[in-house]
């Protein structure tokens, strides 16, 4: 699956974070990687009673990417009080920061786009299922814009309306050097995702990112301890 069919699954309509409906086949990160788990958010960035989601670990990466590391939370609060239903974090590294960066400009550019949109209809209805019965008209983007973390950002909110219950979505792309970062925010029905959290929980994942690529090969890095690469 793509990372942008990830993305949609990852969307509330079906009531279900990619990383726990979507169980992707775990593969080993090729030798010398660093830790991608550490730079993923931990519960220390959360409010306490945050639920990890039970799949998480190494997946293929998208083309041009040496390896990806797919983790989240299925139920999930922020320091302000803000409740979550779930939280999908979707980390890949790559060989050079240009390949990132052609990268998050083609994606920001899909995102920005009405064919993107069109497209991101189709799939988030099949996620939904039939008795969703999502249509074009109950699916709502509003561009963001920059957050202003890493080396460049860009946040868009999904709502979406089934009858009369309403979910929003918060798509955070972000990069930063080699690293690139796909951070998706489902709030509870009816409730609103303030921008704050989107700007907090994307500094929060790039402190740990500056944080292990800043760590000798085999050190201690991250807010779980893990190793600064893979051996």
């Amino acid at each position: 699956m793509t990372r942008r069919g990830r993305t949609a699954v990852a969307l509330g309509v079906s009531g279900a974070l990619a990383t726990a409906g979507v169980a992707a086949a775990a593969v080993t990160p090729p030798p010398g990687t660093p830790d991608l788990a550490a730079m993923a958010l931990a519960a220390g960035d959360l409010a306490p009673g945050t639920v990890a989601a039970p799949h998480q670990g190494y997946v293929a990466p998208v083309t041009g990417f040496t390896a990806e590391y797919d983790a989240g939370f299925t139920t999930a609060s922020t320091t302000d009080g803000v409740s979550y239903y779930s939280i999908g974090e979707y980390i890949s590294i790559a060989p050079s920061a240009s390949v990132v960066s052609t990268f998050f400009n083609a994606e920001t550019a899909f995102f920005r786009s009405k064919h993107g949109h069109k497209l991101l209809d189709k799939v988030i209805a099949a996620a939904a299922g039939r008795h969703a019965h999502l249509r074009s008209r109950n699916i709502r983007y509003e561009v963001g814009g920059s957050l202003g973390v890493g080396t460049a950002s860009f946040l868009e909110t999904i709502g979406l309306r089934d009858g009369h219950t309403g979910v929003h979505e918060d798509v955070v792309l972000f990069s930063q050097g080699t690293v690139y970062v796909l951070l998706v925010m489902t709030a509870n029905p009816g409730e609103q995702i303030p921008r704050s959290d989107a700007a907090t929980l994307a500094a929060a994942i790039d402190t740990h990112i500056d944080t292990v690529l800043a760590t000798p090969a085999g050190g201690s890095a991250g807010p779980s301890g893990g190793t600064g690469s893979s051996s």
